[in-house]
């Protein structure tokens, strides 16, 4: 039985992000083939579990200084276990961690998430943007320092993973030779299509920050205030720069509603209330936002994101490149419902076939076997 060991900061229960998702989805279903997989990450809480559908769940401290991300406990954790593989989906000190302790035998694999990975100065605009002057002078040098450790252990991996076409051509130009294994979405088979009838529901969801321009959302809901539809955002507000105007487009727009964050059993019932999905995002690896869409038969209207062209070149929704665009795009497919249906329709195929968990995990045992 191969033995695979997850080295990730948080588990999915302890943050819902999407390569948290991504990884647990992983995880259950090479245990469901007879893997033994055990997953480290940071948890401080006494009543975390330690199995969870078959899996071993290994903890280390929530407080352990920056600099140092529990080298010493994920090193022991690496040679206690001796796995067959070791899987590693951020890129901090943990990517470090996990090559540079990785048994000589061990298939080392680096799976590239958001679209900064594999560099090493890539957000410090956001961090201006964002922070003080004083925290910027802080992070600034922390935020290098770790993602040049970061950069050197990803470059060691036996195996680097992109999420798509376009991770795949600026990873190449990073001085990595990726592969490409998509997104998977384990509901595929379960999630209804959407019909389309009634009062149209606009979607945004994700976290509430400025890397993702909530505040564009909020725009708009006011210019499609003629619009009989509604406009629905969730996610958790982590940013004081995005609380103000969250607060002000909940007050003033009646069409607009505020659902917070909404956890990851409910989030599926969320996205069956939607005829359209809506990003503002500055960039992204591959947002699991996008498939949860498609697999409804939503399309998506997207500023500056269209990855691999699957928007414009392939038909699964819109993309734009101002808000006047964006705007324009979005009202063509709230008063047009044979629109929404067909490119629904259309998203939904594709969906189903190219972010299949069980074909993603067959290819992602074959790339193992081939580094082997």
């Amino acid at each position: 039985m191969p033995r695979i060991l997850f080295v990730t900061q948080y588990h999915y229960l302890r943050r819902t992000g999407g390569a948290e998702l991504q990884c647990w989805m992983l995880a259950r279903e090479l245990s469901r083939r007879g893997w033994d997989v055990h997953y480290v990450s940071e948890n401080n809480r006494p009543d975390a579990p330690r199995e969870l559908d078959g899996i071993s769940l290994h903890y280390v401290s929530e407080e352990s200084p920056w600099y140092d991300a529990n080298r010493a406990a994920v090193a022991k954790i690496i040679r206690d276990l001796n796995p067959d593989v070791l899987y590693n989906r951020v890129y901090n000190l943990y990517t470090s961690h996990t090559m540079r302790f990785a048994p000589a035998h061990t298939v080392t694999i680096w799976a590239s998430a958001a679209q900064h990975d594999g560099q090493v100065t890539s957000t410090l605009g956001e961090l201006w943007q964002t922070k003080s002057l004083k925290q910027y002078l802080v992070l600034v040098p922390r935020t290098i320092l770790i993602r040049l450790k970061a950069r050197a252990g990803a470059l060691k991996a036996k195996l680097v993973l992109a999420q798509s076409r376009d991770q795949i051509s600026m990873l190449q130009e990073r001085g990595f030779k990726p592969e490409l294994l998509r997104n998977s979405i384990v509901e595929s088979g379960q999630a209804t299509p959407q019909s389309h009838d009634g009062k149209p529901v606009v979607l945004w969801a994700g976290s509430v920050k400025k890397w993702k321009r909530p505040e564009l959302f909020f725009q708009l809901a006011r210019r499609c205030a003629d619009l009989d539809c509604e406009f629905v955002m969730a996610g958790e507000l982590q940013d004081e720069l995005s609380k103000v105007p969250l607060e002000r487009a909940a007050r003033e727009l009646p069409q607009f509603r505020y659902v917070g964050f909404v956890p990851p059993e409910q989030i599926g019932k969320l996205y069956d209330r939607a005829h359209l999905f809506v990003s503002t995002s500055r960039a992204e690896g591959f947002a699991n936002t996008f498939i949860q869409a498609w697999l409804r038969g939503i399309p998506v209207v997207s500023l500056d994101v269209d990855p691999d062209g699957l928007l414009s070149a392939e038909g699964l929704g819109a993309a734009a490149h101002s808000i006047d665009e964006l705007e324009q795009k979005l009202r063509a497919f709230i008063q047009d419902v044979t629109l929404r249906r067909t490119v629904g329709a259309h998203a939904r195929e594709f969906a189903l076939r190219e972010f299949d968990l069980v074909s993603n995990v067959n290819r992602l045992e074959a790339l193992i076997q081939s580094r082997q």
